[in-house]
């Protein structure tokens, strides 16, 4: 069984063209048949099993050593963080022994950019081979195209929201296949992955290169504890905002011993006394408002927010726009290269548009 994963339908015939392309794959040593290529997306509603017929969901739980070849689609973004390392991995455990992934990878100025993978990125986390004696995890192929097969030796597992989701879902699927809250539960885990890799680059990209206090503010609490997580970045203690006093729970008791950086549930009228330097407000209804109050507790601090934003209230700082679809900032004059032209049209088409978008706002010094 060959399978390759996409966002959404729209992005299946540029995903498929990629791979099939003679100009990704000369020699021909992992270009798939079209006609053998079973298609699962982020946003079908179906978790069954793979089929030619009906589009499934990507999160279907697979059995392990399954799989024969699974190919990552241009539209199926993994950055370059912990949650994308502990998704390959998992991809690993599911794909036969003779089994391959094969994925996307960027030049190093382009992944560095937009916080994707390049090859060197992963050949530093999966590398499993003693110099040049033994089998590696990661194979490089072609132009823009790297494979991950089974090597001399597993990769290590990472701290990351992604394996306590896999591992749940798995067992809350396997309890109950009627439970509807499994596709919502999806769509959340799902929206970790892109927002937590975009605010890790934030904060690499606004000089955070020293120990720093991180808040954050919303509904879903999978997010502070993936950035907590981050073998990337800083962080020197985790405050969370939030009501989902269940998923905290669970989270908390899950990283209880597996990650060593301090993290504390909070309310807002701590955030005073405790000062974090920076503060996302990104899950919530009213985010503009929680913005404004959290301004007059910490004007010192920098914000990272998602909303429609309006630069001539916040004279006191420096704002700039990232983009919602790739870890990249949005700059007026610079186009932002992609391999699907379907992706860069929609990162440029965010850019010149009044829609919402994640917004850096960083004290004037």
């Amino acid at each position: 069984m060959e399978l390759i994963f996409h966002k959404s339908k729209k992005y299946i015939d540029e995903d498929i063209f990629y791979y099939i392309s003679d100009q990704r794959d000369k020699h021909s040593m992992i270009k798939p048949k079209k006609e053998n290529l079973i298609s699962m997306t982020v946003d079908s509603e179906l978790l069954i099993t793979p089929t030619k017929n009906k589009v499934s969901n990507i999160f279907y739980p697979f059995k392990k050593n399954s799989i024969d070849k699974i190919y990552l689609g241009l539209s199926f973004p993994l950055f370059s963080n912990n949650w994308a390392a502990s998704y390959l991995r998992y991809l690993l455990k599911i794909i036969k022994k003779d089994g391959s992934i094969i994925l996307p990878v960027y030049p190093e100025e382009q992944a560095e950019e937009k916080g994707l993978f390049s090859r060197s990125f992963l050949e530093n986390i999966f590398t499993s081979r003693t110099g040049w004696t033994g089998t590696n995890n990661v194979w490089a192929e072609n132009d823009g195209v790297m494979s991950m097969r089974i090597g001399k030796k597993f990769p290590k597992k990472m701290n990351s929201t992604c394996n306590y989701f896999l591992e749940e879902m798995g067992n809350a699927f396997y309890r109950d296949q009627e439970n509807k809250n499994n596709l919502q539960d999806i769509k959340n885990f799902w929206a970790t992955s892109r927002i937590s890799a975009i605010v890790e680059k934030i904060i690499q990209d606004n000089g955070n290169s020293k120990k720093f206090k991180y808040c954050d503010i919303g509904d879903d609490p999978f997010l502070p504890f993936e950035v907590n997580a981050s073998n990337y970045i800083k962080v020197n203690k985790t405050l969370v905002i939030t009501n989902d006093e269940e998923s905290y729970a669970d989270l908390e008791n899950y990283f209880s011993y597996r990650n060593k950086n301090n993290i504390q549930k909070i309310k807002m009228g701590q955030l005073l006394s405790l000062k974090p330097n920076v503060v996302s407000i990104i899950n919530n209804k009213n985010n503009i408002k929680i913005l404004e109050e959290c301004i007059k507790i910490l004007p010192e601090s920098t914000f990272i927010l998602f909303g429609e934003i309006n630069n001539n209230l916040y004279e006191n700082f420096v704002i700039t726009p990232y983009s919602s679809i790739m870890a990249t900032s949005l700059k007026t004059d610079k186009i932002i290269n992609h391999y699907s032209d379907i992706i860069q049209d929609e990162i440029n088409e965010e850019k010149n548009s009044i829609s919402s978008k994640f917004y850096v706002l960083k004290p004037k010094i």
